[in-house]
């Protein structure tokens, strides 16, 4: 078919008539052979965070209504920091923003009754467990002001450990009076986890 041919002319004006096509298949084989989609992996939750606990709950909030002054509310406040080399210490709270608060218990205690918190705690992801248990008992002196007998036990358990038994970390005990409103607080660790372990205690018309 030479150039001059008449159906040579019939092919280029057909080419001239649909030249559109032409650009758009070669403009879908450059985006086909250029363009590589991924989808983004998923999105799984780090088992480490936390120390492989829950995540942090909200510190639970005294009630106001209580307005028996022979009520005492009693509160432990559990944090897990983020780094155990941390200088946490008993009577300084500027690091309380590293740690997750991972355990807020709230209890009424009668003056003169015990009240009673056992609670256990689960870290990297159930494997190892922390155990709280508090006896505390509210007295009023002669002055009104607020004692408060108590006895701390917290304990760890680890999966694995044969019976799974149950390890004594910490114990404390005896009575404290100086809670006006700073409460006591006590710095503990369990394998590679620090903490912080608040009780603070509030009788109507103010802090004990």
């Amino acid at each position: 078919m030479s150039p001059g041919s008449p159906r040579w002319t019939a092919v280029r004006a057909f080419l001239g008539r649909h030249a559109y096509v032409a650009l758009a298949a070669g403009a879908l084989l450059v985006l086909t052979r250029t363009v590589d989609f991924a989808p983004p992996p998923l999105v799984r939750p780090d088992p480490s965070a936390h120390g492989g606990a829950g995540e942090p709950v909200a510190v639970q909030e005294f009630s106001p209504e209580l307005r028996n002054p022979r009520v005492v509310q009693l509160r432990l406040v559990l944090r897990r920091y983020d780094d155990p080399a941390l200088p946490v210490k008993a009577d300084d709270h500027a690091l309380d923003d590293r740690g997750d608060v991972l355990s807020s218990p709230l209890v009424t205690a009668v003056v003169g009754t015990e009240a009673a918190v056992d609670q256990k705690v689960a870290l990297e992801g159930g494997d190892l467990q922390v155990r709280l248990g508090l006896r505390a008992t509210p007295r009023l002196t002669l002055g009104d002001a607020t004692t408060l007998e108590h006895t701390l036990e917290i304990r760890s358990e680890r999966t694995g450990w044969r019976g799974h038994p149950e390890i004594l970390v910490f114990i404390a005990g005896g009575t404290i009076g100086d809670l006006d409103g700073r409460g006591q607080r006590w710095v503990f660790t369990v394998d590679d986890h620090l903490f912080s372990l608040d009780l603070e205690a509030v009788r109507p018309g103010g802090p004990v």
